[in-house]
């Protein structure tokens, strides 16, 4: 309930003083639904906020008094921040309440608050899974469609697969389900124990990831730049490769690549050159905001 005021002399009845006790446990609630100035009357009430849209709580000075309080709390998806109006807001936390989140706003002077959060809006991730870790046993190929988007600008694959016999790995985009088999272009480094070697392949059908002996697992990370965007995509792979055995057959494999047509992709596909491969797979998009 709001503030109950009371005059000199007066007889409280029994509706009164339930009424008085009854902000304890029940406190007086107001929805709004657009951005809100504080008024006097929201002293010691609670102010929720229901937009899907940002919004705003605006806190302007004498209002209230020193050690008035009211609580503020978001029901909705839009963010809500606590702005300063000609009062002053001040926090440890976060001023943006996100869903789901409330605060104390605490008055120290007539212009001046400290609003104590219970919530504030979490740090994006990051690294931001599009495509969950997908595991295929014995096929030819896999795909993943619809994984590149305008909500992140470059990906990580992260793969580990071995195959039916000795046999390459090979990498296609995708657009709308067809897998494009033009414009691939590939420089190569393997280095072992006794060996550093390096090629180069150009205006191939697919990425040729590197060869395995089909006995081992391999393992490889993919940075892939700009897929989603009608330009050149840049593929930058470091490969964990045992072509023998976990021991001395253990190599690295750097290989830098790119598709050069100007085309915009959205989903990709893994291969054998013959045979099948088994193992799992997972997309991630690195996200642009902090």
């Amino acid at each position: 309930m709001a503030l109950t005021t009371f005059t000199s002399g007066q007889v409280l009845t029994a509706a009164q003083m339930n009424a008085v006790q009854a902000n304890d446990y029940n406190q007086t609630v107001s929805t709004k639904t657009a951005s809100y100035t504080l008024v006097a009357a929201d002293k010691g009430t609670r102010v929720a906020m229901n937009s899907a849209s940002a919004t705003t709580i605006t806190v302007n000075t004498s209002l209230f008094s020193a050690g008035d309080t009211l609580v503020l709390q978001n029901i909705s998806t839009g963010v809500c921040t606590v702005t300063a109006g000609t009062a002053t807001v001040s926090s440890a936390g976060s001023l943006a309440i996100p869903q789901n989140g409330s605060g104390i706003l605490y008055f120290t002077s007539a212009g001046v608050s400290i609003f104590y959060p219970s919530a504030v809006t979490a740090s994006a991730a990051g690294l931001v899974c599009v495509k969950a870790e997908t595991a295929f046993s014995a096929v030819t190929s896999v795909t993943a469609d619809s994984v590149f988007t305008s909500t992140y600008t470059n990906y990580l694959v992260k793969i580990i697969f071995n195959t039916s016999t000795a046999n390459d790995g090979l990498m296609k985009f995708r657009v709308s389900g067809v897998a494009t088999s033009t414009n691939y272009n590939r420089q190569r480094l393997v280095f072992n124990s006794t060996s550093v070697t390096t090629d180069q392949l150009n205006s191939q059908t697919s990425i040729n990831l590197g060869s395995t002996n089909g006995a081992f697992e391999q393992s490889f990370d993919l940075n892939i730049y700009n897929p989603q965007i009608a330009t050149a995509t840049n593929i930058f792979s470091l490969n964990q490769n045992n072509f023998a055995n976990y021991t001395t057959g253990n190599a690295g494999v750097i290989i830098s690549a790119n598709q050069s047509a100007s085309t915009a992709f959205d989903g990709i596909e893994f291969s054998v050159a013959t045979g099948t491969f088994t193992g799992k797979y997972a997309i991630y998009g690195y996200s642009k905001t902090v």
